[in-house]
């Protein structure tokens, strides 16, 4: 009996949800595989998705940050489709694993493969979920095309010289500078001062939480392992923070270099050097793919993934675009520096953004970039691609083929 792979998607929450868990189907599909979504804020499909477990016809589930492992039914209370069914899921989270957001590490579930956006989220997984690390993957999300049915290289199409397509947080109105929250929720000053010590260290280097937190403990004499188990309920807040950070700071870098940028995302109103932006406000998913096809180059800082990628990097290659990004040492084992994308770093950002001007004032060498970031992201960062090296891994650990 042919078996099906179930795709979970929602609305809410957040707005890539739905469209990404589109894409990932589509991936599935592409691969000549049967797939069902189960579109979770529909009640018919639900019931359709709970039919298809309890005839056996389920390969496996995916859903992000674990969409469709768990559902609050009315009369019954909280059901887990695991816990009855010994059906494998797959968790494709959407940050790292300490975003409060990025939930599914925790459900029940005795066959679960957790994805990473970042080679260094495997530490953090054996400490705070040693059973789903043993069965993790990198898998950075993939990028989406606009529209296939437009030419991505188009420079008429591209109204937007550089491009910055995301959010930031953390500022108080009337202020100009980012709060460290753990000043302001109560947390212990023994604490704090540790979180504060490990917020100094990212903000000066192109680091991870994890690390942060290991190098202040470290000068304090706290080597055992027990200390870093105390202190990673403390990431969220510095994810919270140095993301917002270096965000702000890598936009600030472009004003301070006379560079244009249009900024797509909530937020930038407040930042000190707001008057120097071109403020678009907040788009949807769907809209944000859009505007990637519209830019000539991407501005990407990395946050947390300096041993990974977020998917607007591929997205951009996809969409025409140039992508100039903080460092990534994923990103440059996977492209050609100067030929596919540009990367820039803390130590040497001021020189290494000139590049944009050069970009900006030569379509040919951008459009040359453009074409070869293109090929590569095509043959190896769709979603079809990803779907792959999921398929090999259920193969692996839980012998089903699909």
């Amino acid at each position: 009996m042919d078996k099906v792979i179930v795709v979970f998607g929602r609305s809410g929450h957040h707005t890539s949800l739905r469209p990404i868990s589109l894409g990932l189907a589509d991936g599935f599909r592409k691969l000549g595989k049967k797939v069902a979504f189960c579109d979770c804020d529909d009640f018919d499909s639900i019931n359709a998705c709970f039919e298809l477990f309890a005839a056996g016809k389920v390969a496996f589930g995916i859903g992000l940050n674990g969409c469709g492992m768990t559902w609050d039914i009315e009369g019954v209370g909280e059901v887990n489709l695991y816990e009855k069914y010994d059906v494998p899921h797959v968790s494709v989270m959407l940050d790292l694993p300490y975003n409060k957001c990025a939930t599914g590490m925790e459900k029940p579930c005795a066959r679960h493969i957790v994805t990473l956006l970042d080679y260094s989220a495997l530490e953090y997984m054996k400490y705070a979920y040693p059973d789903k690390a043993a069965d993790a993957i990198f898998l950075p999300l993939a990028g989406m095309e606009y529209s296939a049915d437009r030419s991505v290289f188009d420079a008429e199409e591209k109204p937007y010289d550089v491009v910055v397509s995301a959010g930031t947080w953390g500022m108080n109105w009337g202020e100009e500078n980012l709060a460290r929250q753990w000043h302001e929720n109560g947390t212990g000053r023994y604490i704090a001062n540790i979180l504060d010590d490990a917020a100094d260290y990212l903000e000066c280097n192109a680091d991870n939480v994890l690390p942060a937190l290991k190098l202040a403990l470290a000068a304090r004499g706290m080597l055992g392992e027990d200390y870093l188990r105390k202190m990673l309920p403390y990431c969220w807040d510095l994810l919270l923070y140095i993301k917002s950070y270096r965000r702000i700071k890598a936009v600030e870098l472009l004003v301070r270099n006379d560079l244009p940028v249009d900024v797509f995302g909530s937020g930038w109103e407040r930042v000190a050097f707001a008057d120097k932006l071109r403020l678009h406000g907040p788009v949807s998913y769907e809209e944000s793919l859009h505007v990637a096809a519209q830019a000539k180059i991407i501005f990407q800082d990395q946050a947390e993934f300096n041993h990974g990628a977020h998917d607007r990097v591929f997205t951009g290659m996809l969409n025409g675009a140039v992508v100039v990004s903080e460092f990534s040492r994923y990103l440059a084992d996977e492209f050609e520096e100067g030929r596919d994308l540009f990367l820039f770093d803390w130590q040497d950002g001021e020189k290494q953004v000139q590049v944009i001007k050069e970009l900006l004032a030569d379509e040919s060498k951008r459009l040359a970039t453009a074409v070869s970031a293109y090929g590569k992201a095509d043959r190896r960062h769709r979603w079809q691609h990803r779907a792959e090296r999921i398929l090999e891994a259920v193969n692996v650990l839980y012998d089903i083929e699909v």
